[in-house]
């Protein structure tokens, strides 16, 4: 199986940006506990605060299907109308560099 790269984009509806950002860091711990998990990061624009970025490497699309029917990724999805006045783009990206595996964190 290959590995799948998955990158969801979020913008929150005004005022909302707080919320969106809560809902996705609760999704960060049980995510990465999943046997499929490689990577799961949350991004926010810097420039923009009602931009979200999930970023997401998977062992397989099986490992990403399995992680998007969980029970708190659907609670999460079914909240995301009121978050974001629409569903997220998740795109999938095919990984080309190495993993980098200095063991830190980077700025």
């Amino acid at each position: 199986m290959n590995p799948a790269s998955k990158i969801a984009f979020f913008e929150s509806v005004a005022g909302k940006e707080g919320e969106l950002g809560d809902c996705l860091l609760a999704l960060v711990e049980p995510s990465r506990r999943e046997s499929g998990s490689r990577r799961y990061e949350i991004l926010q624009n810097a420039d923009d605060p009602k931009q979200w970025v999930v970023v997401e490497d998977w062992a397989s699309s099986d490992a990403f299907d399995f992680h998007m029917d969980t029970p708190y990724v659907r609670a999460f999805m079914d909240r995301v109308p009121l978050l974001c006045g629409g569903t997220p783009e998740i795109r999938t990206f095919i990984k080309r560099s190495s993993t980098d595996v200095r063991g830190k964190e980077h700025a």
